[in-house]
């Protein structure tokens, strides 16, 4: 999913001078996808739902203060992910709260494919591999594969090591190689991608 960053530019611009049409023409880009990256990563929809407003709070209220950015759509996500991190430490009251923590929550509509499936071995075997992934490995295919994030904005993102992100990224992948054959893996990306 490419993004247009020219009128992402000239929306974020307008935004920081003032402009609702500009902030409403953001928040109408970003906030499903935002709410999409949230229940990914915590099944909580209303705390991800509280997030995204804040988000979108935060920048109408601050826009004058906001910098520029080279990615809107990663600044966003970025964002967002410090909010939740931010409400789930203060509910679970533990200051070396990690969201790698959480499992990634995978939709109904995945949950409902994988569960429909009438080969059951086809259905262990995509169920085995989604949880033999560790919760990093999924987030950083997450947003590789459906944001479209390069591994520079991942680590940023993810405040981890580029070096770490391909590492991960290529586990991860082998993983999923070593579960199934190459057509059985493109069933494994239908699934991702619904």
């Amino acid at each position: 999913m490419k993004e247009d960053i020219s009128s992402d530019q000239i929306n974020w611009e307008a935004l920081r001078s003032g402009d609702t049409g500009a902030f409403s023409a953001l928040y109408n880009t970003y906030s499903k996808v935002l709410l999409a990256y949230g229940r990914r990563v915590h099944n909580d929809r209303q705390l991800i739902a509280d997030a995204v407003q804040e988000l979108f709070t935060y920048l109408w209220t601050r826009r004058s203060h906001l910098g520029e950015t080279a990615s809107v759509k990663f600044y966003l996500i970025k964002a967002l992910r410090t909010i939740i991190i931010k409400e789930l430490k203060k509910t679970e009251r533990n200051s070396e709260y990690k969201l790698e923590d959480h499992a990634i929550v995978y939709t109904s509509r995945e949950r409902e494919i994988i569960d429909g499936e009438s080969n059951d071995e086809l259905q262990s075997k995509i169920k085995n591999a989604l949880e033999n992934l560790s919760k990093r490995e999924q987030e950083i295919l997450y947003l590789k594969y459906f944001t479209g994030a390069n591994n520079e904005e991942i680590a940023e993102l993810l405040d981890i090591k580029y070096q770490s992100v391909k590492n991960t990224s290529f586990a991860a992948l082998k993983k999923l190689r070593n579960h199934f054959g190459n057509n059985e893996l493109r069933i494994l990306a239908i699934i991702f991608l619904l």
